[in-house]
């Protein structure tokens, strides 16, 4: 009887790695859609987001600061722990179902999590989850803009109208 209960056992555990699926991290889909090491702005995250073919509120990481590997790492032993970037990295949120699709920058040190066997963001009431680091009282106080590449055609404090 022992001996049944130990090949029965033996069988669960086989049955259960056979029928799971192994998560790869990054997930293709993932970097495919949501990591751009080539962007240095919104402009070119939106870029990206249009020819990912991208729709609803999406969220992209930006390039790494530091780039030895892994870039990415589970955060747990288990195939189905999430998957996070090892180093921070920019976020920008992007709106692809305006009638003008944009992009904005959420942060400059991100991170964020991704399923390993979906490639899907982890996400909190629909949204891709962020969570940013960024310590504003030690680097560049109140400096968090991009007014360097937005697209405006007057400065107010400036032009006249």
């Amino acid at each position: 009887n022992l001996s049944t209960m130990r090949l029965l056992e033996l069988l669960l555990v086989a049955c259960v790695l056979i029928i799971s699926v192994s998560g790869k991290c990054p997930h293709e889909d993932f970097v495919e859609k949501h990591v751009c090491d080539a962007c240095r702005g919104w402009k070119e995250v939106l870029q990206h987001q249009v020819d990912a073919g991208a729709t609803g509120i999406t969220a992209v990481l930006g390039p790494a600061e530091y780039t030895f590997p892994p870039l990415f790492r589970q955060n747990g032993p288990y195939l189905n722990d999430l998957c996070i970037n090892r180093q921070p990295r920019p976020a920008y949120r992007c709106n692809m179902d305006a009638k003008k699709p944009y992009c904005f920058k959420v942060s400059n040190k991100c991170y964020g999590a991704h399923s390993p066997q979906t490639g899907e963001f982890y996400k909190v009431l629909r949204m891709a989850l962020i969570e940013c680091v960024d310590d504003y009282t030690w680097e560049r106080q109140h400096a968090h803009d991009d007014y360097n590449d937005t697209n405006r055609r007057v400065d107010p404090r400036y032009d006249k109208k």
